[in-house]
């Protein structure tokens, strides 16, 4: 019942424009998420479940299109910026083969953890159990599956370094 009216109050709320309609998300992210340290910033489209395992650090920003799935739980540090149309999914569905049909077969949930100052740009996809270092730019429509060092610039499907920052 609780993720029903997650969803139905998000519903609300998740198209409104301007500020009336950040403020309005700032407070939902605000009653529903685990943790909320200070302001967030979420442009309207942006698609939420299982916020109750969420935490938010001050400063995230997530743009229109992205879907967050908090089923595993997620963390998002300060300073985080997510692009639009990003994927950041901390459940998968099990490989192996069942008597189960795969509807059937529970979500595994592997926690996801992102680092102070990272940015996430356009249609990437972070995959659940995932940890992404401080600092590290992930580019976009990348495809992250390992974790993620901090103070990097990683492209690509699968993600790989291709810079350092400094």
């Amino acid at each position: 019942i609780y993720l029903e009216l997650e969803q139905y109050t998000y519903f609300l709320v998740k198209y409104i424009p301007g500020t009336l309609g950040f403020i309005l998300r700032f407070l939902f992210i605000k009653l529903f998420s685990k943790k909320l340290t200070g302001m967030i910033w979420i442009q309207p489209g942006v698609e939420f479940i299982h916020v109750k395992n969420i935490t938010f650090g001050k400063g995230v920003g997530i743009n229109t299109g992205s879907y967050i799935n908090g089923v595993g739980s997620i963390t998002f540090s300060d300073h985080v910026l997510v692009g639009n149309n990003v994927t950041i999914s901390s459940g998968k569905h099990p490989t192996e083969l069942n008597e189960l049909k795969i509807i059937e077969i529970p979500t595994i949930r592997l926690p996801i953890k992102i680092g102070k100052g990272v940015w996430i740009a356009a249609g990437a996809v972070i995959m659940p159990g995932i940890e992404i270092g401080a600092d590290s730019v992930i580019g976009a429509n990348s495809v992250v599956t390992k974790h993620i060092s901090p103070n990097g610039i990683y492209v690509g499907a699968p993600a790989k370094l291709i810079k350092e920052r400094k």
